[in-house]
């Protein structure tokens, strides 16, 4: 059995029993956010895959750079593919994969190892569930132009070495400057926010 699956094996089972949520999150905490708010009943539904897979012996994870739109707050960031629920959805793994499929061509035949902890983003009003799927060999990525900017695949050892974690200050489109924030960085690409929360949480499962 290579390395990947043993892995992604061990995080199956983590995925099956009670999950850290906020305590990982908190790991990633953008300054200001403020402890975890009240989830509006009319929160917009969404779903993101962490796609795993092994290339060169290595295991890896898929993120795009979003194509910056007009009033989209979380254009040109990077993020994990996925998008909102369509009401023909099986949600949330349904979604995740739909969206991946359509994104960057992530198989739908993919496996599905389980989900992570809902997280709330206030500054969208979307409550996003994450889903893992692994596949047991590195797949050709096809890329959307009108939602994709880039496909970026990180090695999960550099992406959890201790040295990957940073703190920076972030310039977001609309002008506001956020001091002092936690973040990934890999090759000189930072991850921050909701996606970095994520992270976090895996990380945790990942290592324990």
């Amino acid at each position: 059995m290579d390395t990947s699956t043993l892995q992604t094996d061990h995080l199956s089972k983590k995925l099956s029993q009670p999950l850290p949520g906020k305590l990982a999150h908190q790991n990633m905490w953008v300054p200001g956010r403020g402890d975890y708010p009240t989830v509006p009943t009319d929160a917009k539904k969404a779903a993101v895959l962490i796609f795993i897979y092994p290339r060169l012996d290595k295991t890896f994870i898929s993120f795009i750079k979003r194509v910056q739109h007009p009033g989209d707050r979380h254009g040109g960031q990077i993020s994990f593919p996925g998008g909102k629920v369509e009401h023909t959805d099986d949600f949330p793994i349904q979604t995740a994969l739909r969206e991946a499929n359509e994104e960057i061509g992530v198989p739908l035949t993919v496996e599905v190892l389980g989900k992570l902890s809902p997280l709330y983003i206030p500054v969208s009003g979307f409550i996003v569930h994450p889903v893992i799927a692994f596949h047991h060999e590195s797949i050709p990525f096809h890329m959307h132009p009108d939602e994709v900017d880039e496909i970026l695949e990180i090695e999960v050892d550099h992406l959890f070495h201790a040295d990957s974690k940073s703190r920076t200050d972030v310039y977001t489109p609309s002008g506001v400057i956020i001091q002092d924030v936690p973040c990934y960085i890999v090759n000189g690409t930072m991850i921050w926010g909701a996606t970095a929360m994520i992270l976090a949480e895996l990380e945790y499962l990942w290592k324990s």
